[in-house]
């Protein structure tokens, strides 16, 4: 557990001795724009964050503040130690905003990992360098027996990788087989599966969490050719042994909800970095994934920033992947990502199988599961 830091002392002096060094010009960068934001604790005790064009200025009190968001003291050293997030704050209602409007308390989440965490925030327009020092093509993508190294400089840079024809179509059969067995036993009302509302009213499965219970499925956490993919990570990681395995099933025309088609987000955006993080998921594509049929969208470098905030619909930006029936794609869950909804009005859509890596050692349900559980019946929209 990381140690207790008091709300008082370290907004009177360990926050400004940060904002007098170096991270100055970061939290210039990460809160331009932004208003000024209060956090009070319960007894009234509360300190104002007001950006300014060469960093931010930290006060007592609130009546500065635009937005006011009260929270006890043990939920604001969550917010401290990457544990806990504005999202998941105000969507699990652990936190309130008492003055001004919740969605400026998201607009700060990137910027609180910038006053907090002093990781830069993210540029899209920064250059991608290999470890050579040549800019990286972020569109590009690998075979299976590409050169490892070149493959993990990519995964490296970039925070994400698509690796094509990893699995043979004979297999894939088999598998979109499995999938759509996990389909036509899915029930509404159970926590194991996501549904959401069509524009004609109809209500349809989105996806299903129990993909591990279908031992077809679950035999691929082990699949030395998926797991030669996540070796490329210079982080030791290893599949979570789960019955919590997520097989998504794209559709269109449906009415956005945050889950159904997701908007810009990193994985640890509900919370729970510091014990989520290093995490990766992977993704093997049973039916093409393209703008049409429903692709998965990356913002390149992304995974080792701040991030960004504000930008949940916005999917000309980042780098858009068409991937394959047994292509495979890797992904930092800290980078940020988004799955839009397809533009074409009839399927078939993509259906994918994601798979969950972490730290080696780590038990199922310390990590993703946990905010994929407590999303059930959640209504997510309040994002957008």
């Amino acid at each position: 557990m990381p140690p207790r830091v008091d709300f008082d002392a370290y907004h009177r002096e360990t926050l400004p001795a940060l904002l007098a060094g170096e991270r100055a010009p970061l939290v210039a960068k990460g809160a331009a724009g932004l208003p000024p934001l209060a956090l009070r604790l319960p007894d009234g005790r509360a300190f104002t964050y007001a950006p300014g064009p060469h960093g931010l200025a930290v006060s007592p009190g609130d009546a500065a503040a635009k937005t006011v968001v009260e929270l006890d003291e043990a939920l604001w050293q969550g917010l401290h130690d990457a544990i806990e997030t504005p999202t998941g704050i105000l969507l699990f209602e652990k936190g309130k905003v008492v003055a001004g409007e919740a969605g400026d308390f998201f607009r700060w989440e990137s910027a609180l990992r910038v006053v907090y965490e002093g990781l830069p925030p993210y540029d899209p327009a920064a250059p991608l360098v290999g470890r050579d020092g040549r800019e990286i093509d972020p569109t590009r993508s690998f075979q299976p027996d590409d050169d490892p190294a070149a493959m993990a400089d990519f995964l490296r840079t970039t925070g994400y990788i698509l690796v094509r024809q990893v699995i043979p179509p004979n297999e894939i059969a088999e598998l979109l087989e499995a999938a759509e067995s996990l389909r036509d036993t899915a029930r509404q009302n159970d926590p194991m599966s996501w549904w959401g509302e069509h524009e004609d009213g109809r209500t349809l499965l989105t996806r299903v969490l129990n993909g591990g219970t279908h031992p077809r499925i679950r035999a691929l956490l082990r699949d030395p050719r998926l797991l030669r993919i996540v070796a490329l990570s210079d982080q030791a990681l290893e599949a979570t042994d789960t019955d919590v395995i997520h097989v998504l099933f794209k559709q269109s025309g449906m009415r956005p909800d945050g889950k159904t088609d997701n908007p810009w987000h990193r994985d640890c955006g509900l919370g729970l970095h510091a014990t989520m993080c290093p995490l990766m998921n992977g993704s093997l594509f049973l039916r093409p994934a393209n703008r049409e049929t429903g692709e998965l969208r990356f913002m390149p470098g992304s995974w080792r920033t701040a991030g960004l905030s504000g930008i949940a619909d916005d999917r000309e930006l980042g780098v858009g992947i068409e991937a394959g029936p047994g292509d495979f794609s890797l992904h930092y869950g800290d980078g940020l990502h988004a799955g839009p909804p397809p533009t074409a009005p009839e399927g078939p859509f993509r259906s994918s199988i994601v798979f969950e890596y972490g730290p080696v050692g780590r038990a199922a349900g310390v990590g993703q599961e946990q905010n994929d559980l407590q999303l059930y019946a959640v209504d997510t929209s309040v994002l957008r």
